[in-house]
C-alpha cells in the first residue's frame, strides 16, 4: 500500500525509504515555539511504559520539532525527515511545525504488519498553495452543536485546514438579534471554541450579519456593531467578517436612502460605509493583524453592475470579498471567472464555496469529492476557499477532506484519489460505501448516478441485468448497525437506500417474468422516505418495468 495515500492533503514533495522506525518508544523534544506541535505528538506518541513481564528491548526514537524561519520554506511550510533512529520536523513557523506533526501522525497511523506504530524512512518538504483554507458554518437550518464544532476544529487540524468561520444563519445572535450581546453561557461556549481553535492552528473568524435590520447611516447602529465585536474580542476573537448576503437589494430605511441615495446600487455605499467604519474604528484601534472580510449582497456571477461599481470605489482596499462563483451553487468554477469576479469587485477574493451544503434541499446529502474547481490558478486573485458544509457535521467530512486536499496542493488534486482517501480515513464510511457512492453526485442537478442510470437503461433493453442486480443488492444489503457519528447522521438515508435497492431488485424480477405486485409495493415503500437516495434513478426504472409488464396499469 502506498502510505502517501494516508496523508491528506497530499504533500508537495515526498520520498519514502523501504525501512521503518518503530515509534513504540520515542521521546519528543521541542520548545515554546513548537508547543502545539509537541502537544499533538505527545498525546499520540508518548513513550509507553515497558512491560514488567519482559525486558524493554525497544530502541528509543528521538523526535525533534523546531521552527526555523531561515529554512527557505513558505508560510505554514515544513520538512519532515525520518531515518537513522530519529525524526526531525522543521516548520517555517509554528503552524508549519504543527502541520509537520500532523503529517507524522498520519504516517504513524498507517497499518503496519510489523509494528503497532511506526513511520517509514522519509523526506517530506511541504507547504500550502492557498493561504486561506477552511470552512464556513454558514448554512440555514439547525446549527452544529458545540461538541460538533470542537470536533470539527480537530478534524480541520488533521487535514491542515486553517480557518473556521462562525456564521450559522439560524444563530439568532448572529443575524436577527445581532445587536444583542451573547448570554454568558453562549459566550462561554464561544470562548471554548476560540481556545480550541488556537490549539489547532485554526483561525476562528467571527461573522456578523446585520443587513436585515441595520440602519447603516446611524452612528448608534455602527456603535452597536462594534460593541458586539468587542464582546467576542474580549474572549480572544481576532478576525471578523461582515455579511450582507440574502437581504433585499434596495435600502429600506429612510435615513439610509437620504444618506446614500435611491438609485440602483445605492446599498453598496451603505455596506461599504459600515465596513469602513468597522475597519477604522474597531479593527485598526484594536491593532487587528488580519483584514476584514465581507459578503456583498451581489455575491455570485462575474458581471459588473451598479452595486459592484460602487463597492469597488468605496470599500476600503484591504477588505477581502467573499464570492460564491458563477452562481450560488455551482459545478464548475474556472480560473477566468475568479479573475473576472475580482475585477468586478475591485478587490481580492475568497471563495465561499457552497459545497457540500444541503440547506436548499434537506432531503439530500452530498458525500462525494469536490469537483470542477480550477487547479491552474496562475495569477488569479484568490486568497483561498472556505467550504460551506451540510447540517450533518460528521458526514460533511468526506467532502471537506477533499476540499483540504485541493486547497493545499492544487496541481496534484485528483477527486477520485482524494475521495478514496477520505472514505478510508472516516470511521463508518467504508462500511456504508454503497450509500456514499449513491450520494456522491455534484452539482445537485446532475444525474444522481450516471453508472446506475446506464445499467438501468441496459436492463430495460434486456442487457446487463446481472451487473445491475449486484449493485442493487449492495444497496439493499446496507448494514444498519454501523457504529459512530457518521452512520448515526445518515441513518435515514441508509433506510431509504435499502428500500430503493429492494425496489430496483423487484423491478428486475418483474422484467424476468415476475408479478407486478411486489415491484409496485416496493416502489411505494421506497418513495415514502423523505431522504432522497437515487430518487431520480430507481423509481423511473421501476415504473418503466411496470409499464412493460403484461396487463399492468402504470404505477
Amino acid at each position: 500500500m502506498d502510505v502517501l495515500q494516508w496523508i491528506v492533503p497530499c504533500p508537495k514533495k515526498a520520498a519514502l525509504g523501504s525501512s521503518h522506525l518503530d515509534l513504540g518508544a520515542c521521546r519528543i523534544h521541542g520548545d515554546d515555539a513548537t508547543g502545539t506541535a509537541v502537544d499533538a505528538l505527545t498525546s499520540s506518541l508518548a513513550l509507553a511504559e515497558p512491560s514488567t513481564d519482559a525486558p524493554d528491548t525497544r530502541v528509543e526514537v528521538r523526535v525533534e520539532v523546531r521552527v526555523d524561519a531561515a529554512a527557505g520554506l513558505p508560510p505554514e511550510g515544513y520538512t519532515l525527515v525520518a531515518g537513522d533512529g530519529r525524526v526531525a520536523v522543521v516548520g517555517a513557523d509554528a503552524a508549519g511545525a504543527f502541520y509537520g506533526a500532523q503529517t507524522l501522525l498520519a504516517l504513524a497511523a498507517v497499518p503496519c504488519p510489523e509494528h503497532a506504530r511506526c513511520v517509514p524512512e522519509c523526506e517530506v518538504r511541504d507547504w500550502p498553495d492557498l493561504p486561506l483554507r477552511g470552512t464556513i458554518e454558514g448554512f440555514y437550518g439547525t446549527p452544529w452543536s458545540h461538541a460538533a464544532r470542537l470536533d470539527h476544529l480537530r478534524f480541520s487540524a488533521r487535514h491542515k485546514l486553517n480557518a473556521y468561520v462562525y456564521a450559522p444563519k439560524d444563530d439568532p445572535f448572529h443575524r436577527e438579534r445581532w445587536r444583542e450581546p451573547y448570554p454568558p453561557e453562549e459566550l462561554a461556549r464561544l470562548a471554548e471554541l476560540v481556545a480550541e481553535a488556537g490549539r489547532q492552528h485554526v483561525r476562528l473568524v467571527f461573522a456578523l450579519s446585520p443587513g436585515l435590520s441595520m440602519v447603516c447611516s446611524d452612528p448608534a447602529e455602527r456603535a452597536a456593531l462594534r460593541a458586539k465585536a468587542e464582546q467576542v474580542w474580549e474572549i480572544g476573537v481576532r478576525e471578523f467578517a461582515l455579511l450582507f448576503d440574502d437581504i433585499p437589494p434596495e435600502l429600506r430605511h429612510e435615513a439610509d436612502r437620504a444618506a446614500y441615495g435611491t438609485e440602483e446600487g445605492a446599498s453598496a455605499s451603505a455596506h461599504a460605509a459600515v465596513c469602513r467604519d468597522f475597519a477604522t474604528e474597531f479593527l485598526a484601534r484594536h491593532g487587528a493583524e488580519r483584514p476584514l472580510t465581507m459578503v456583498p449582497t451581489d455575491y455570485a456571477g462575474t458581471a459588473r453592475g451598479a452595486y459592484r461599481d460602487r463597492l469597488a470605489a468605496e470599500l476600503p482596499p484591504g477588505v477581502l470579498v467573499w464570492w460564491t462563483g458563477p452562481d450560488i451553487v455551482v459545478g464548475t468554477i474556472p480560473a477566468y471567472d475568479m479573475t473576472a469576479a475580482a475585477a468586478s469587485y475591485g478587490h481580492r477574493l475568497a471563495l465561499w464555496d457552497n459545497f457540500p451544503v444541503n440547506d436548499f434541499d434537506f432531503s439530500r446529502v452530498f458525500l462525494g469529492p469536490l469537483v470542477g474547481r480550477a487547479t491552474d490558478l496562475g495569477h488569479a486573485p484568490l486568497e483561498g476557499v472556505t467550504a460551506n458544509p451540510m447540517v450533518q457535521a460528521t458526514a460533511s467530512r468526506l467532502a471537506l477532506t477533499t476540499v483540504a486536499d485541493y486547497a493545499w496542493h492544487l496541481a496534484a488534486y485528483d477527486p477520485g484519489r482524494s475521495h478514496r482517501a477520505a472514505v478510508r480515513l472516516l470511521p463508518g464510511a467504508a462500511e456504508l460505501l454503497p450509500l456514499v457512492e449513491a450520494c456522491s453526485a455534484w452539482p445537485p442537478g446532475a444525474d444522481q448516478s450516471p453508472a446506475l442510470t446506464a445499467l438501468c437503461a441496459s436492463a430495460l433493453l434486456g442487457e446487463g441485468a446481472g451487473r445491475l442486480r449486484a449493485e442493487l443488492e449492495r444497496l439493499a444489503g446496507l448494514p444498519v448497525d454501523v457504529p459512530g457519528a457518521f452512520a448515526a447522521e445518515l441513518a435515514r438515508w441508509v433506510a431509504a437506500a435499502r428500500d430503493m435497492g429492494a425496489a430496483g431488485l423487484a423491478a428486475l424480477d418483474l422484467l424476468a417474468g415476475g408479478e407486478p405486485g411486489p415491484a409496485r409495493r416496493a416502489l411505494e415503500r421506497a418513495e415514502a422516505h423523505e431522504a432522497n437516495v437515487l430518487r431520480g434513478v430507481i423509481p423511473p426504472f421501476v415504473r418503466a418495468a411496470l409499464e412493460r409488464a403484461p396487463g399492468s396499469a402504470p404505477a
